[in-house]
């Protein structure tokens, strides 16, 4: 399947100039064939902006979808937000309650030394994959106000389960799920406008674009974009975002799942990392060929 999925990849990729004549079918085409026969579950959604035409595979399965549930997390707080319910600027001290391990800076932090803003905690979610940070914004929006949020919006596929916590000690702890068609919908609401309004929906777009590590990310040119999250662990990976391509926007979402996946602190590069990076190649140079030429000048 690897080297069947290469070959094709090799032949998509080889001439970038001729990717203005590839149909939306050809581009779907390769995209399948790299996901035949995975040792994983795959669920791919992947929407051109501009046209509307939808790439989706196996795009209704519930599947985790781990910390990358903190797209709704940052959405929510920004709803609150333009309701009047908080200020995101409100510089608020981090306690000691929302303090936890795995990634994030906050963690090693002082007790009682760190203060800072609601956004500025949003900020350090998706450039440190923070977890501190998260369980403070979880405790302070409400997980249940994120689920009737996500339900009110007719996304109830995605369900917010858990806050952070270290999975060796809680082994069992329900994990976040979602489809990659409703994480699709979702983003799209966002490129729309349509959370509550277009300034809330540019102010949680501008978050979700700082710089952070992820599959799609590392395959995308210095200034290209990308607003969303990426998430893995042991048995899982997802990176859901939207490729802000001047001239050519679209949604990537690609969710694994399955014993076969590989923990992320693996030695080398496992068969879900070569997956995920091959369809974000893929999807952006279909997407790059077909940026109009007024744009690209």
């Amino acid at each position: 399947m690897r080297l069947v999925g290469l070959v094709v990849l090799l032949i998509f990729l080889k001439d970038g100039r001729a990717e203005e004549a590839r149909p939306f079918s050809e581009f779907e085409r390769a995209i399948t064939t790299l996901v035949r026969g995975a040792p994983f579950k795959v669920s791919v959604a992947i929407k051109d902006l501009t046209s509307g035409e939808e790439l989706l595979i196996n795009a209704d399965e519930s599947l985790p979808i781990g910390s990358s549930v903190r797209v709704h997390l940052i959405s929510e707080l920004y709803r609150q937000a333009s309701a009047g319910r908080l200020n995101v600027a409100e510089v608020r001290p981090l306690p000691e309650s929302a303090r936890t391990g795995g990634l994030g800076v906050l963690r090693f932090m002082g007790k009682g030394t760190v203060a800072m803003s609601l956004r500025d905690y949003a900020t350090l979610i998706v450039t440190a994959a923070d977890n501190t940070a998260a369980n403070f914004l979880t405790d302070v929006v409400g997980m249940e106000a994120v689920n009737t949020s996500l339900q009110r919006d007719g996304l109830g596929e995605i369900q917010f389960r858990r806050r952070a916590v270290s999975r060796r000690l809680n082994p069992d702890a329900p994990e976040n799920v979602g489809t990659a068609r409703a994480c699709l919908r979702a983003l799209e609401k966002l490129h729309r406008g349509q959370l509550v309004d277009r300034a809330t929906s540019d102010a949680v777009v501008e978050i979700l674009s700082f710089p952070e590590v992820g599959y799609v990310r590392r395959e995308l040119p210095a200034g290209v974009a990308f607003a969303g999250l990426s998430a893995s662990g042991p048995g899982m990976r997802c990176d859901q975002g939207i490729v802000r391509l001047a001239g050519r926007p679209y949604i990537f979402c690609v969710l694994l799942a399955g014993p076969a996946i590989a923990s992320p602190r693996a030695a080398g590069q496992s068969a879900a990392d070569l997956l995920m990076t091959n369809c974000s190649k893929t999807a952006w140079r279909y997407f790059a060929g077909r940026v109009p030429r007024t744009a690209q000048a």
